[in-house]
């Protein structure tokens, strides 16, 4: 004995391809428009800013160019010689803010020209994720946090993200900034 309606359950030849071929335009769309955003959309530039805040309440920045992501390359960054003066003097960095780093990225802050470690303060710092923001903060701040820095920006109250203190020694004193050097790691995003 046959159903009776047996007719709507056939799908037609013609049906059968459209079914089977959709999934495969639909990905294919979607890699195409992925690809076409990444090569529209370039990534942000790494930026580090320092700030000094001065009597009448106003805070000069000095910002410099971080190294190309994916470099590999290291770079030292003198803020008393290479900043505008304040006031007639040499800067004295009071607040940092960085943006737009690559995964993988390592800052040493010091307090003396050498840039290193020895017979000095510092601080070193790691970035854990692509575009990591270390948000507006007091240099001195940064020795209060072990592990993540998870401050709000003084100015902004955005969130820092990806930022980590991975070692340090004595606190670098406020406006005694010297050194920093940024080493960013091949082929980092």
């Amino acid at each position: 004995m046959k159903p009776l309606h047996y007719r709507l359950f056939a799908i037609t030849s013609p049906i059968k391809q459209v079914l089977l071929t959709a999934p495969l335009l639909i990905t294919g769309a979607v890699a195409l428009a992925a690809s076409n955003t990444e090569t529209t959309h370039a990534d942000p530039t790494p930026v580090l800013a320092l700030y000094q805040t001065v009597d009448n309440n106003t805070e000069p920045a000095c910002a410099f160019d971080l190294p190309a992501l994916g470099s590999g390359t290291t770079a030292k960054f003198f803020p008393k010689k290479t900043c505008p003066e304040v006031e007639d003097d040499p800067i004295e960095p009071h607040a940092i803010r960085i943006r737009n780093m690559p995964i993988a990225s390592k800052f040493l802050l010091t307090d003396n020209e050498r840039c290193e470690k020895t017979d000095s303060a510092w601080v070193e710092l790691e970035t854990t994720r692509a575009n990591a923001s270390l948000e507006k903060l007091g240099i001195d701040k940064i020795w209060t946090y072990s592990g993540y820095l998870t401050n709000a920006g003084l100015d902004s109250n955005a969130p820092s993200r990806g930022f980590k203190v991975i070692a340090r020694g004595n606190p670098i004193k406020q406006g005694e900034l010297t050194c920093v050097t940024v080493s960013t790691s091949v082929g980092s995003k």
